[in-house]
Parts: structure tokens; C-alpha cells; sequence
């Protein structure tokens, strides 16, 4: 479909020296944002390959796609009235469609086009002169299913602050931070015995490749994955040294073979073992 806007691969990669898209913006200089996605824009074509890195960013002990926002005009068709699109048929490049066409930002597609459609017929007005403001404003305060539209990685949606960002953000998109982090007043990393099923274990560090770090713990011998979802655990796990010993706090999942990390303290190596 041709809608007043298209999205394309420019606007679902990192700005540069960051690891988020640039919110989207209407020719009034306003963050239309109505849905939210991080998949790669992978493709699948037999006899060519199309590497991920570039269009994927370093997160928590995996690789996984930027983080980036939909605009509302993508749903709207750019000549017809009465109609608004969703699921996988908007306004989008081929190539970003690659990264559109998945099942959890479909789902918020699907939302917002919901919404709008409600909030149209409660208006009187077409989908083309729905204010924006007031289509997120609804998805964000939603009794029932309060929808993300603003990437954040420090943030999670139970947090009391959550939807005050979500909104700052929104009315302010030039302060959109390029790491995708707001700040915080209080750190979220979880406490020795704070939270149910924390284990604390010690182990030697492995650096096995980019963005794959495992930890050899010491009681039992065994290897896991190591996985987070603090930003600045992730920074941690990319200053650790290979063979460095830690303390760590975290979720095992012996499913997956990897440990959901909440806090790592790095640990002295004995001068014994040192020598040796």
C-alpha cells in the first residue's frame, strides 16, 4: 500500500553512534510513533547472502535487531478515506518489511489501527485528521493493554516512570537519547536476595566470541550462557577480560543452558592461582 508515509531500511537503523532509530516524525516536526519492533530486516533469498551486523546492535550477551518505532501515517492509505491498514500490509519498503512483518509488532500495529479506528468513529473525523497526540495518548494510558511506543532499555513497563518517559520522549524527540536510556534516579539492578529465584554462583569469565559470553562455575564445572537485560550489565560483559573471575546474580534456565544476569561483581584472581 502507498500511505502518506513510508517506511523504509534508512528509518529502522541506528542513528549514527547509536544503538536506536530516530523516532519518526510528521512534516510538523511531531513524534507519530504508534508501534514498536526490534528485528533485524532480514531477508531470505536463495543464493545470496545478506549479512545481519549492520543492521543489528549488541544486546545482553545476544545479537539482536535496533530497536525502532512505526509512524502513524504508514497505516493510512494516501488517496482513500475510511480505511486504515494493519497487520503486514502498511506502508513499507521491501526491504524494511523485513523487520515490520514480525508477529510482536504486528501485534501493535494491529493495536493502534484499533484504536484509531475507535477513536475516529468517537470524533467524526477521518483517519488523516486523527491528531496523533491523542492516538497515543490512548494506547499509552489503555486500561487493559497499555502499548509501548517509545524504545527504552532501561525501562521496563512496570516502572513507576515508565509511562512518564513514554510520554516525555514523545512531545520531546530531540531529547531521544541515542543509547535509548533515560535517566533514572534509582538503579533497577536487582539486590543479593531481592528478588525471588536469584542464584548467586562464582566462575571464570568467557569471552568466546562477539557478543557470546559464558561462565565456567566454579562449584560445578559446568558452562552457561550469559544474558542480560540491564544496559549496564551489557557494558560490563563487553569490558570483562577473558578467564576473569566473577560473582554473579542471576536467573538460571537450564532449558536455554543461559543465566539471566541482575548484578556481576568481577573478582580478584589469588595471586596462587596467578603464579600458576
Amino acid at each position: 500500500m502507498q500511505g502518506l508515509a513510508l517506511t523504509r531500511e534508512q528509518d529502522i537503523l541506528p542513528i549514527a553512534s547509536g544503538t536506536v532509530a530516530a523516532l519518526p516524525l510528521n512534516p510538523h516536526q511531531q513524534c507519530e510513533a504508534i508501534a514498536m519492533g526490534n528485528y533485524a530486516n532480514d531477508h531470505h533469498y536463495p543464493g545470496y547472502d545478506f549479512p545481519l551486523t549492520p543492521k543489528s546492535i549488541r544486546w545482553g550477551g545476544r545479537w539482536t535487531g535496533t530497536p525502532f518505532s512505526l509512524p502513524y501515517r504508514c497505516l493510512i492509505p494516501a488517496e482513500t478515506d475510511g480505511l486504515l491498514v494493519c497487520e503486514k500490509n502498511i506502508s513499507v519498503s521491501h526491504i524494511a518489511n523485513g523487520a515490520t512483518r514480525l508477529q510482536p509488532i504486528v501485534l501493535g500495529i494491529g493495536q493502534a489501527a484499533g484504536m484509531a479506528a475507535a477513536l475516529c468513529i468517537e470524533t467524526g473525523c477521518q483517519p488523516r485528521d486523527l491528531p496523533v497526540n491523542l492516538l497515543q495518548s490512548a494506547l499509552l494510558e489503555d486500561a487493559i493493554a497499555p502499548a509501548a511506543l517509545v524504545p527504552l532499555f532501561n525501562l521496563p513497563p512496570n516502572h513507576p516512570d515508565w509511562q512518564h518517559w513514554q510520554h516525555y520522549y514523545l512531545n520531546h524527540p530531540e531529547q531521544y537519547p541515542l543509547d535509548g536510556c533515560c535517566p533514572l534516579a534509582s538503579s533497577l539492578k536487582a539486590k543479593a536476595g531481592a528478588i525471588d529465584g536469584i542464584t548467586i554462583v562464582t566462575g571464570t569469565f568467557q569471552l568466546c566470541a562477539e557478543q557470546d559470553y559464558r561462565l565456567k562455575v566454579s562449584s560445578t564445572g559446568q558452562t552457561w550462557s550469559l544474558v542480560t537485560l540491564h544496559p549496564k550489565i551489557n557494558q560490563q560483559f563487553q569490558e570483562c577480560g577473558d578467564g576473569q573471575l566473577l560473582k554473579v546474580w542471576g536467573r538460571f534456565n537450564p532449558a536455554g543452558n543461559w543465566i539471566r544476569v541482575e548484578d556481576l561483581e568481577p573478582l580478584e584472581i589469588p595471586s596462587d592461582r596467578l603464579a600458576k
